[in-house]
């Protein structure tokens, strides 16, 4: 599982005709303490207040750096200046360093079943601003996904797991959802045998129509969001949710099994507990039948 590398339309993001010149605004460091002043206040911070919060000596200079975010991530009222929206989304991406790929982690075995082998160790690490879970006995890569760098240094191994699981649930559930989990744009979802990264596995495949961002993803776990699947996981009496989903087999790349390519049609097994279920889902990743 992981990010697409780049949008296979061609298509440019969208937005504003000045995006550039936006984002030009923060590349400069007392900038980023002006945001990360306000943004670490819950109310407005006057002048005085505000400019004793960053490092910079020279007022004029801070009132030029302040000048330059007014209007754009920062909002002046009487009571003193404050982030707008914008400004709290760049807040947000400076506390997740989410513009750096972060140091590595080395893998570290944690107490996880493999889904696809079934052993009672997995591993898991963070490579290029991605976790990583994989299997030592069947050498498996079980999973891999976007993950903010500096939130992984905050986590001992399990975790790490935990949150790296619960976070890549949340965004493959936006992506079946039709929302692109990093830009908010549509995000079309397709079953793509051909874009499997070993023989046997049927991935979903998201796409967005706006950013270069993109998903792989078993077809379990994009189904584990639908109403139907979720109904039968509860009838089952496991803790599905509190689960890294990697643990269940049909949870896994290689779990579906392709009956007919044209229209193409894929089977899984869902197997929980004493419940078990047999799903045909076509190319679009609709259900078209559900025998349990």
């Amino acid at each position: 599982m992981g990010r697409e590398g780049e949008n296979p339309d061609g298509n440019e993001r969208s937005g504003g005709a000045n995006d550039g010149d936006s984002f030009g605004r923060l590349a400069n460091a007392t900038r980023l303490e002006i945001v990360d002043a306000l943004a670490t206040d819950e109310t407005p911070l006057d002048y005085t207040a505000l400019f004793e919060r960053v490092s910079v000596d020279d007022s004029g200079q801070f009132n030029y750096h302040l000048r330059q975010l007014v209007g754009e991530y920062v909002r002046k009222t009487d009571e003193g200046y404050l982030l707008d929206q914008a400004g709290l989304r760049a807040a947000n991406v400076i506390a997740s360093s989410s513009l750096e790929l972060g140091a590595n982690r080395q893998f570290q075995r944690i107490d996880s079943r493999c889904g696809a082998c079934g052993s009672d160790g997995v591993d898991i690490g963070y490579r290029a601003g991605e976790g990583v879970v994989r299997c030592p006995d069947c050498e498996r890569r079980l999973t891999r996904f976007d993950f903010p760098p500096a939130a992984v240094e905050t986590y001992a191994p399990a975790a790490f797991a935990d949150a790296f699981a619960q976070r890549t649930r949340s965004y493959i559930g936006l992506a079946d959802d039709g929302v692109c989990p990093f830009c908010a744009h549509s995000m079309s979802t397709e079953v793509e045998p051909s874009a499997a990264t070993h023989p046997d596995a049927v991935p979903v495949v998201g796409r967005c129509s706006a950013c270069p961002a993109g998903i792989r993803a078993p077809v379990g776990l994009v189904l584990s969001n639908r109403p139907r699947i979720q109904s039968l996981v509860a009838d089952s009496g496991v803790p599905f949710r509190e689960t890294p989903f990697w643990e269940f087999e049909w949870c896994t790349f290689d779990a579906p099994v392709i009956r007919k390519t044209d229209p193409l049609v894929a089977e899984l097994g869902v197997d929980v507990g004493d419940e078990s279920a047999s799903i045909l889902v076509n190319a679009n990743v609709e259900i078209l039948e559900l025998d349990h």
